[in-house]
Order: C-alpha cells, then sequence, then structure tokens
C-alpha cells in the first residue's frame, strides 16, 4: 500500500474542492470572507468560526484549532453565555465586537478580532 507523502490541507471547501494547506494561507486569502463566530452554549471548544468563499460555500473553522493565536490567561472563567451578564455578543454571527466579560467564550472573541484585523490589512 502507498502512502502519500501529502500532509491534509488546513480547509478544503466542500464545494469547489479548492485547498488550503495552511491557516496562514486560509486567512490571507481574498477569496475567503470572514462571516462571524458562532459560540456553542457550554461547550467553547464546539464554536466556529464561519467564512464564506467565493464560490458561495460556507467553511467552519473550529476556533479550538486557533487557540494557539490568542492565550487564554483565565481558562477557568465560566461561560457567561445566556445570564444576565452576558453583553449577547455571541448570539449574533454578524456582531464582531470584543466582549469585555470573564467569560469562557472571551478568548474565541479575541481569535474573531484577530482575523478581523488580518483581514483588514490585507485588503488595505
Amino acid at each position: 500500500m502507498e502512502v502519500s507523502a501529502n500532509p491534509r490541507p488546513f480547509k478544503l471547501c466542500g464545494s469547489c474542492g479548492r485547498p488550503w494547506p495552511s491557516w496562514d494561507e486560509f486567512v490571507a486569502d481574498p477569496q475567503v470572507r470572514l462571516l462571524g463566530l458562532q459560540a456553542v452554549a457550554n461547550v467553547p471548544d464546539a464554536s466556529v468560526l464561519i467564512f464564506e468563499h467565493r464560490c458561495g460555500s460556507s467553511i467552519s473553522v473550529l476556533t479550538k484549532r486557533l487557540h494557539h493565536l490568542v492565550p487564554d490567561p483565565h481558562p477557568e472563567w465560566p461561560s457567561l453565555r445566556g445570564t444576565d451578564s452576558c453583553p449577547r455578543h455571541c448570539f449574533a454571527l454578524e456582531d464582531h465586537g470584543a466582549c469585555d466579560r470573564r467569560c469562557a467564550n472571551s478568548r474565541d472573541r479575541d481569535i474573531l478580532q484577530l482575523v478581523e484585523r488580518i483581514h483588514a490589512n490585507r485588503s488595505g
């Protein structure tokens, strides 16, 4: 049996099949647009960043795959999602605002902000 020497790509478009070998190539691609963060209540490791590829397909990236980009100095913070203390940023995909709360989802919001800055820098 022959084993392929090519590693799996970081992401593969489910519609057109376009591969991105690495996160850096994926996030730098001008044909990829960030839609937002889909935070999962009480399961922060299941949260995803949702992107749209030019072909019209949506592409999800688990935020835990990107945790190395933003340090987590407070891993013990609880999820505030749905509580009175929650500013509800994580309820709307199009809300890219930063969150100043001590919440388990705040790291993923920081990753969202980082991707926003990367996208702003690549186009301007």
